[in-house]
């Protein structure tokens, strides 16, 4: 069967072909699966929409940064939290510190384990001037000519997988049914209640865990392609033998983002659902002669410097502070000369440098913090000890 699904294509002319439909004025709606290991960051568009369902983990950033400078994505409808796992929210920050335009922030009303001032919804949107919107069932969101509806949670629970948010997507002719983490509890709480329609397309819950995705689900919602976000070397009990035979019993075409480079694509037109393995087209060679330099925690900033004799262009590259974790992405038209540097200070420096990291203390002032820098499709560029 995954010898059968293996057909890898570039993520590039997909992505004219799916264009060109919309733009002669067909109905079609695309689910993009980054891949992101064990975790999820799912790309949902239709006509002017375009919809980022989680971000993956924080130390994954690169693998969406790449996806999203792939597909020319410079404006989000919206950022969707489905629920406060960290290999769900991981990548809001860095998103949050990027030149991409993002519309409103959505998150579920329901969540455990954090307040809600650090929220990481309410700390990404706070970082642009902008509140988070709280989905909860019964609410709808624009979809190009369908819908995004929000099916669950219908009452907060203890255990935050199912305090995920449920999604039904409708366009292209039919519908896609968008899970989050949802397990087994969240799972009968819909289905008793009436809420699980037929899909053309299931995003497998929790990563394909026994947890989730019962023979119920799948007997309801009668799908004919499954993604599953997962990396089976991160999470080995991914995706689960008994969820992949549920799945199978119902004939359905099941897809994984770990078993290609880029992630998995699906599009939904007329009713039907096609699904490729996807591959990223070439990319522009990594830029040499730039390093990172003169770090001085006592002024919290960091510099980044050309030697080389060309202009180099570093929009969206990206530093991490590997002590604490911090991360942020090096503002649109961000350039640097032959020969020049770039400055970035903190909210903490007492020099405003080029471009501002926006957090206090970024580097120790006392102990080892290793700084990195990545360009912006992943790529490691330089690491400063």
């Amino acid at each position: 069967m995954k010898k059968m699904l293996a057909c890898f294509l570039s993520l590039l002319t997909l992505l004219t072909q799916a264009g060109s439909a919309i733009a002669e004025g067909g109905d079609v709606l695309t689910l993009f699966a980054v891949n992101v290991g064990k975790g999820d960051a799912l790309l949902l568009s239709a006509g002017e929409h375009t919809y980022l369902i989680d971000t993956g983990k924080a130390e994954h950033w690169g693998e969406l940064s790449r996806a999203l400078k792939t597909m020319g994505i410079t404006h989000l409808t919206g950022v969707i939290l489905t629920h406060t796992d960290k290999d769900h929210v991981g990548g809001a920050w860095p998103l949050a510190t990027s030149s991409i335009r993002v519309d409103a922030w959505y998150a579920s009303a329901f969540y455990e384990g954090v307040k809600e001032k650090k929220h990481p919804a309410v700390l990404a949107a706070a970082l642009r001037g902008q509140e988070v919107i709280w989905l909860q069932a019964g609410d709808v969101l624009p979809l190009g000519s369908g819908a995004l509806r929000v099916v669950g949670p219908l009452t907060a629970s203890e255990t935050e997988n199912c305090n995920s948010l449920v999604m039904v997507a409708e366009g292209g002719g039919g519908r896609m049914l968008l899970t989050g983490d949802m397990e087994h509890e969240e799972e009968f709480a819909l289905l008793n209640a009436g809420l699980i329609p037929k899909c053309e397309v299931l995003k497998v819950g929790n990563h394909g865990e026994n947890d989730a995705t019962s023979e119920a689900l799948v007997r309801y919602v009668q799908p004919q392609v499954a993604v599953i976000s997962t990396n089976s070397q991160e999470e080995p009990d991914t995706p689960d033998m008994a969820v992949l035979r549920n799945l199978y019993a119902r004939r359905t075409a099941v897809y994984e983002t770990q078993q290609a480079q880029c992630g998995v694509m699906v599009t939904l037109e007329n009713g039907v659902p096609t699904a490729q393995l996807m591959n990223y087209a070439s990319e522009p060679p990594m830029p040499v002669n730039v390093r990172l330099t003169d770090r001085e925690p006592e002024e919290d900033h960091i510099r980044i410097r050309n030697y080389g004799s060309a202009p180099v262009d570093v929009s969206g590259w990206y530093i991490v502070s590997d002590r604490g974790g911090e991360m942020f992405v090096l503002p649109e038209g961000t350039v640097i000369n032959p020969g020049e540097v770039c400055v970035i200070s903190s909210l903490s420096s007492t020099m405003t440098g080029d471009v501002v990291w926006p957090e206090s203390k970024v580097w120790h002032k006392s102990k080892d913090d290793a700084a990195t820098l990545y360009d912006v499709y992943g790529r490691l560029i330089d690491t400063l000890e």
